[in-house]
């Protein structure tokens, strides 16, 4: 027999495979709350799971001290939870390299009462053994196992069934010589149709040997239901997916000899799929919002990868847990999974890699299951460095579009200060607004921002000392946006409170307050109500690309929102020249011209990006979901409407505020007439 831990010394390999472990229980022969735990007594809840943690170990003897602590089903995590002797067994375990198993003699804490002075560790009749399986299978994934038993008669006092254990967390590549077996390849063949492959229409898809096998997936029902997961390749053949990758990439790093086109044929693969269910608030009868805990599905699968069509097709069993408390579960492997690559080559949406999930049970069946798309991403190495250079691109933006706001609100102080008459006719509400808006950079986590990840979790982009100084770069500009801006509202009030016409001019003020507070609550009721929809009927605002909207909470929507109201910062001070028939240039042009093409450059950047390539998900950075709304038809509709309000100012303070207003609708400039206290 081989020792299935060979490598590192036993401590350290037995301390990270197995003290880093939880583990499921199954109550094997239990069928009633009696006899089912090493306790006396009737458990009320038997726990769903237990660990175990180190106190000593022994490398030349192969010797370990171990405690061992049931859960007690809250969702404290172990290191938060307080040592309970009731539910801890401590115990002295020995290796066996023949069997590869540890066998452990466990004892339990007695006479605790109140005080721990007369505690002492007896009935040591409980038995552990624990093993590292050197095979797996679609049924059997379970890097450690084991059994937990006494040696009891049934009539003694603290008699228990045997319980069965499992870890959760599977790391079979780890394992020095562990090896997968196919069981389910016959009834792929029956199940799995063969691709017939057209040789006008050759092209390059990954190699079985590509990182890119593993991935990570969206997932939505036939029923409106979504959620996400992870696609994690097991073995290719008869090699562990991990060392099989490892050990070509040493042979040859190069990608596209990797993958260029030539006949390689189909081989068998093994997949471990993750699948968590998103559940959103729903309403109850009450009006309150009630969350559903996330359900989980985890499939294991195997089947046959087709290197030359980038069809993947498989038989999956999916773990059913039990409704009763016994921890007992079964298997369903009537699951058929059909995953299609895209080629390497390219950016276009082909480069998403598709696929479904069924059950091909009959609808009547209780383990039936409605249809499961699934879609993700894939990148070759040619597109990782496309988006390491966009993140570049993107970050360079950043910093030059605040810089280029700061310099223009610089503009408008300077302007302000040569021509102090004009200040008074400037909006408060206008300012206000644009001065809240340089907030967002400041509150915004730039170093989150910044450090994107791909869709296989390895962070692309690692700016290391670059990435503080663009990010101390945006927060000083904004800053002194902020500074300067409140300086001009400060000195905007000021300047209206001592103007002799100021009782007109406030009332135009409050005239555009008046109608800008009520379209901005309207807004702000519209998104909600979009948003509420969205748990019921699977709606969004205006939605135009592939974007995980239910993923984004009511406060993410607002924050959107608020981001739109910036962006049309200038209607306040357009109602403002109307209301008060305005003829002053109270905003410099490098102002109001300037900000609007910093609002307008995301939304026309990110116009471009949905017509070039596929932007991963997450890599928005200068069109960032969190400051503004981002899709085809929210970009078409911001920048004519930015653009719009622009001219419009451009127009009033050439020929005056009531300049776009019919003359039978223009309002007059009564506030002139209107005489100053004392005068008769």
């Amino acid at each position: 027999m081989y020792n299935i831990l060979r490598g590192r010394s036993f401590c350290s390999k037995f301390t990270s495979l197995v003290f880093r472990n939880v583990y499921n229980l199954q109550y094997t022969g239990c069928r009633s709350n009696k006899k089912c735990l090493p306790r006396d007594g009737v458990i009320a809840n038997l726990p769903g799971s237990m660990s175990l943690s180190a106190v000593d170990c022994s490398d030349v003897l192969k010797r370990v001290q171990i405690l061992l602590t049931f859960d007690d089903n809250t969702k404290l995590s172990r290191h938060e939870k307080r040592f309970d002797p009731n539910t801890t067994l401590i115990g002295d375990g020995i290796w066996d390299d023949k069997k590869n198993q540890l066998h452990v003699l466990l004892c339990r804490f007695l006479n605790i009462g109140n005080s721990w002075s007369n505690a002492h560790v007896g009935d040591c009749t409980t038995r552990l053994s624990l093993r590292f399986p050197a095979i797996w299978s679609i049924k059997e994934t379970s890097t450690i196992m084991g059994q937990i038993w006494t040696n009891k008669t049934v009539d003694d006092s603290g008699y228990f069934e045997k319980i069965v254990f499992r870890s959760t967390e599977n790391r079979i590549d780890t394992l020095y010589r562990s090896k997968y077996e196919y069981t389910e390849l016959d009834r792929v063949s029956n199940l799995c149709t063969e691709k017939k492959l057209a040789r006008n229409k050759r092209q390059r898809y990954p190699s079985p040997k590509f990182t890119g096998m593993t991935f990570s997936i969206s997932v939505k029902s036939s029923k409106g239901r979504t959620g996400w997961g992870f696609a994690d390749a097991l073995t290719v053949n008869n090699q562990l997916y991990k060392h099989t990758h490892l050990m070509f990439a040493a042979i040859n790093d190069d990608y596209e000899r990797l993958t260029r086109w030539e006949p390689q044929g189909r081989v068998n693969i093994s997949y471990i799929i993750d699948i968590k269910w998103h559940t959103p608030p729903k309403l109850t009868n009450e009006g309150s919002a009630s969350i559903a805990l996330d359900e989980k599905m985890e499939i294991t699968a195997e089947g046959i990868y087709d290197a030359d069509t980038g069809g993947l097709c498989m038989v999956g069993c999916r773990k059913i847990a039990s409704i009763d408390q016994f921890g007992n579960a079964s298997m369903d492997c009537d699951i058929i999974l059909n995953f299609q690559f895209a080629p390497v080559k390219g950016f276009k949406n082909e480069r998403y890699i598709r696929g479904r999930i069924r059950s091909i049970r009959e609808k009547s069946d209780l383990l039936y299951f409605h249809p499961l798309d699934v879609s993700s991403v894939a990148y070759s190495r040619e597109q990782a460095r496309h988006t390491i250079w966009t993140m570049d691109l993107e970050i360079a933006m950043v910093v030059i579009s605040q810089t280029l706001v700061c310099l223009f609100v610089r503009s408008q102080f300077y302007h302000s200060k040569r021509q102090p008459n004009r200040l008074p006719f400037t909006s408060l509400v206008m300012l206000v607004i644009f001065t809240l808006g340089q907030l967002i950079p400041l509150v915004l986590n730039y170093e989150a921002l910044f450090h994107q990840k791909n869709d296989q979790g390895t962070v692309l982009f690692q700016t290391g000392g670059w990435l503080e100084v663009n990010e101390i770069i945006v927060r000083i500009t904004s800053m002194v946006a902020f500074l300067l801006q409140l300086r001009i509202l400060q000195q905007a009030f000021l300047s209206r409170s001592n103007n002799r016409n100021g009782k007109g001019l406030w009332f135009a003020e409050k005239m555009s307050l008046l109608v800008t507070l009520p379209l901005y609550l309207y807004g702000a009721f519209v998104v909600l109500l979009a948003d509420r929809g969205n748990y019921r009927c699977d709606t969004v605002l205006l939605p135009t690309r592939p974007v995980d909207y239910w993923q984004r909470s009511t406060w993410d929507d607002l924050k959107s929102y608020a981001g739109l109201i910036s962006d049309g910062f200038l209607l306040p001070q357009i109602l403002f020249n109307i209301f008060s028939s305005s003829t002053e240039n109270a905003l410099s042009p490098s102002f109001y011209i300037g900000t609007s093409l910093v609002r307008l450059l995301p939304h026309a950047y990110d116009l471009y990006c949905d017509h070039s390539y596929v932007e991963y998900k997450g890599t928005s950075i200068y069109a960032n979901p969190a400051k503004d709304f981002f899709s085809t038809a929210w970009d078409v509709i911001i920048l004519i409407g930015v653009l719009l309000l622009a001219a419009i100012i451009y127009l009033q303070q050439q020929f005056g505020g009531c300049c776009i207003v019919p003359k039978r609708f223009s309002w007059r400039k009564s506030y002139e007439n209107i005489p100053a206290v004392g005068q008769s």
